[in-house]
């Protein structure tokens, strides 16, 4: 009884993938890797983008809209008004 050569080594052609299956999968991997690291390097800067913008956009609406202060406002004849009036 005879032991062929190619039927314990796995025959002529390995059992694996083709070598254009392979280098499209490291491809495909390496595309991979780039998108997900370069996307956690960018957020950030996006996120500061947009915060940035918003405080831009936000900025004038608050300095134009201020509302009047409750009371009567002070005259020159008062001599303690505001914030630590009564201390003296």
């Amino acid at each position: 009884m005879t032991v062929q050569a190619g039927a314990w080594q796995g025959g002529t052609r390995g059992s694996g993938k083709g070598v254009g299956a392979a280098v499209l999968g490291a491809v495909l991997t390496l595309l991979i890797f780039v998108a997900v690291f370069v996307s956690f390097l960018i957020a950030p800067l996006a996120l500061l983008l947009v915060a940035f913008l918003a405080w831009t956009v936000m900025k004038p609406r608050q300095e134009s809209g201020q509302a009047p202060a409750v009371g009567a406002a002070p005259t020159e004849d008062d001599t303690s008004y505001g914030f630590g009036a009564g201390a003296r």
